[in-house]
């Protein structure tokens, strides 16, 4: 049998089968209770509406769904306003999904684009590199982890095609201010579109959050991606969407497959755009879990970067890793960030409230026998 040719691009991002999974904690550690606290879900789940329109369209599986997305871009419109038609948006199968539409319409080998770490940069590469593009890194600034609109302006050339901005930041939680994009938004030349990776900007209440609709909307070259998986408790359904001006968006769509979406995902989205009031009990109810975290962190002198998402970055003195395998051991899976260079950094998701004691007790019990 011949052996598969070879790709450079691609052979770093070799397939993996499993990440760990609570049933693997459960097997490996013994322990009766698994606490999934490491992807961001939201424990409170979908909208019973969206149960109810997957229990309707699951005995119709046999037939192809509509060919087109255009009720779903027509429902997310509904939710967003703005004067935004379907012709500003596109939907893939997760914001993932998105980023990876984007990439195929944009990047070509010998293109450049420019990501600003610690952030979600496992996706962004694997979008873009096996396309052949290079990655330029220009770091966020240390210890607050601010975006540098300056240096980004700086590192464009003429091979650079894509600025990828997640906001707010994976897995620093932390903001880019409208200021900063405004001024990134100024500088940006015509041969450049900004990516703007907002699928937790449901939880953000910070008043400088940029409002990245009116690029969109005064035709500028920007995409911004959403998702169903966060606030909406979709993550199983992969489930995403980009907005652009409709000369992008139409662009970007035209790679799309034959019935690209499915007929549950089609379902669930539309089914979740029209229950709003189930998406801001999860926004207030995961918002008041992170700030009840962020009470037991200052209590136990732990350092953390203020969220603007479902999750908290956080650091001690013990290494991440050391203190991520007794986590382990007690049944709960979070995220160590030091694949991110931050050999002391991990990141929570925010669960239920008694998720929340149960970890906030096992930390304590952890640090205060690792104490001097």
């Amino acid at each position: 049998m011949s052996k598969a040719p070879r790709n450079p691009h691609i052979e770093p991002f070799m397939r993996i089968d499993r990440r760990i999974s609570p049933e693997d904690v459960r097997q490996r550690q013994g322990v009766d209770k698994v606490y999934p606290m490491a992807n961001n879900e939201n424990p409170l789940g979908p909208s019973p509406r969206v149960i109810e329109a997957i229990n309707t369209a699951a005995p119709t599986l046999s037939y192809y769904p509509e060919y087109s997305d255009i009720a779903l871009r027509q429902a997310i419109c509904g939710v967003l306003g703005r004067g935004l038609s379907p012709e500003h948006l596109f939907t893939g199968c997760s914001g993932f999904e998105s980023l990876e539409l984007i990439a195929r319409a944009f990047l070509s080998p010998g293109d450049e684009v420019i990501l600003s770490p610690p952030t979600f940069s496992g996706a962004y590469r694997k979008v873009a590199e096996p396309l052949g593009a290079k990655v330029i890194e220009v770091p966020l600034a240390p210890a607050t982890f601010a975006y540098r609109p300056d240096a980004v302006l700086s590192a464009i050339n003429e091979s650079t095609k894509l600025i990828v901005l997640c906001n707010p930041n994976n897995p620093t939680g932390t903001i880019t201010s409208a200021e900063a994009m405004d001024e990134l938004m100024r500088g940006l030349p015509e041969h450049v579109v900004v990516v703007a990776d907002e699928v937790y900007h449901h939880f953000v209440e910070a008043p400088d959050f940029p409002d990245s609709i009116q690029y969109v909307l005064a035709e500028k070259n920007i995409v911004i991606v959403h998702s169903f998986s966060k606030a909406y408790g979709l993550a199983g359904m992969r489930l995403g969407y980009g907005i652009a001006k409709p000369e992008i968006a139409n662009y970007i769509a035209g790679l799309h497959r034959g019935f690209h979406q499915n007929k549950l995902a089609l379902a669930a989205g539309i089914a979740a755009c029209q229950d709003q009031a189930h998406l801001r009990r999860c926004v207030d109810f995961l918002r008041g879990e992170v700030a009840w975290l962020c009470h037991q962190f200052d209590r136990l002198d732990v350092k953390y970067w203020k969220p603007a998402t479902n999750f908290i970055m956080f650091e001690t003195r013990m290494p991440a890793e050391d203190l991520n395998q007794q986590l382990l051991e007690r049944g709960f899976l979070l995220r160590t960030q030091t694949r991110n260079n931050m050999p002391f950094g991990i990141r929570v998701s925010a669960g239920t409230r008694e998720t929340n004691q149960a970890f906030i007790s096992a930390l304590e019990e952890i640090l205060s026998a690792a104490a001097p």
